[in-house]
Formats: C-alpha cells, structure tokens, sequence
C-alpha cells in the first residue's frame, strides 16, 4: 500500500523532458530501474529505498559514487530515489528492543555507542565472573598441592617429612639405560657376567665393574638385591 499518488515513472519522465545529456538520461533509466527492483524484491517494510542504500547500489553498478548522491549536482538522482521512498510509504515504526541490563550495570546505559555499550558489557561479565572465582579460593582454607612424580613412594620418616624413593626420581631413559646394565643378553654380547657379590667381570673373569655395582643398581631400581647375585660365579682363580 502506497501513502504517494505520484508514480515515480511520472517523476523520471519529468526528469527526462529537462534535455539533460544523452549519459545522465541513461543513467536516470538505470537508476530508475534499480530502485523498480528494489521494490518488486522486498516487501514494504523490508524495502531500503533511501539515499544512502540506493547509491551504493548504483555505484555497485559504475553510474555514480555514492557519496555522490549528497551534491548538488546529483540532484535528479536523488529526487528519482526519494520518489521511490514516497512511492513505497513510510516504514513502519517498530520500538527497537532494549536491551535489559542488570541493575548494577544500569551506568552502561550512557554510553550511546551500542557496539562500545557491549564490550563493556562482555568485560564487566568477565570481571564479575573473575571475582567469584577468586573469592571461591579465598574462601578455602587450606589447598594441597600435590607435585610428586607419577607413581612416587613416600618414605616414612620420623620428623614426618616426605621423601622421594630415588626410583621415582629417574626418567624413563634413564630406568631403561640402568635395566640394560644388568640385562645378562646385554652383558653376553661383551662376554661379560656378574659375580656373585654385584661385580661384573670380562671373560677372563677381570673386573669391569667392581663388587656391589649391580647390587647398587638393583638398590636405585627398587628391585630385590638377592636378584643380582643370581649368575653364579665362574670357576676358578680370577687372573
């Protein structure tokens, strides 16, 4: 429904009949017809026939810049534009809706900027989020924070201090490395074996590592020391 008895092609033909040059009448067709699209495209509250919208669409389309549209040159355009707008009626005025803020943020009203008004928003929700966090670990007494290494044994001690066992200290490289020094396939490669007081002797039953290395070892690892001494001792006289 139209509020506008003036049908904008009687505006345009008026526009016409003014003997402009044979580029401008072109470009008043066209004009014309972008805002006749507009129109049959949208409905009458959906449509954007105002100066602004339909400018960029005619630059959009090489007849003008759309800053354009301002000057007094540009005039016969924006009469065609503003025909339309008549043409099309007035929109209809729907109250925006506000936006509900709790009362303590009641100040953000004031900022009339609405994408600043929203980040401050999303920064004071932040913030009070924050604070509530903190005041949760405020409210706790006492926090325990447990930093041992991953399958750690404590130590009983009489002062009631907790110890690490030296096998929870190592690495996993360096548990394997240790397990391979005593690993009897290992040991074989080289000719070697362990004697039965934790010493690892060569083939001529010479000392590569002295007594109590494997036991030693054995001690680091957490593992039974009797299990070192399985590899009995060669026969005969070392030389």
């Amino acid at each position: 429904m139209t509020t506008c008895a003036v049908h904008p092609d009687e505006v345009l033909k008026a526009l016409l009949d003014k003997g402009n040059r044979r580029d401008k009448d072109e470009k008043l067709r066209k004009l014309h017809e972008l805002c006749a699209t507009e129109y049959a495209r949208h409905s009458q509250g959906a449509r954007d026939l105002s100066q602004a919208n339909m400018s960029r669409i005619a630059e959009s389309h090489g007849l003008f810049k759309a800053r354009a549209i301002y000057n007094k040159q540009s005039e016969d355009y924006a009469n065609i534009i503003d025909a339309w707008a008549a043409y099309n009626g007035p929109k209809s005025n729907k109250m925006p809706q506000k936006k509900t803020f709790p009362e303590r943020y009641d100040f953000l009203k004031k900022i009339e900027d609405p994408a600043v008004r929203s980040l401050c928003q999303i920064a004071l929700v932040e913030r009070d989020k924050l604070k509530a966090e903190l005041n949760l670990l405020k409210s706790k007494t006492q926090v325990v924070v447990d930093m041992r290494p991953l399958g750690a044994e404590i130590a009983k001690g009489s002062r009631n201090v907790a110890v690490i066992e030296m096998a929870a200290q190592l690495t996993d490289s360096e548990h394997k490395a240790l397990e391979a020094a005593l690993d009897p396939t290992n040991l074989g490669r080289r000719m070697w074996r362990l004697g039965d007081t934790g010493e690892v002797v060569d083939e001529r039953d010479r000392f590569v590592f002295l007594p109590g290395f494997a036991t030693a070892i054995r001690k680091i690892l957490g593992l039974p020391v009797q299990q070192s001494l399985l590899a009995p001792a060669k026969e005969g006289k070392r030389t």
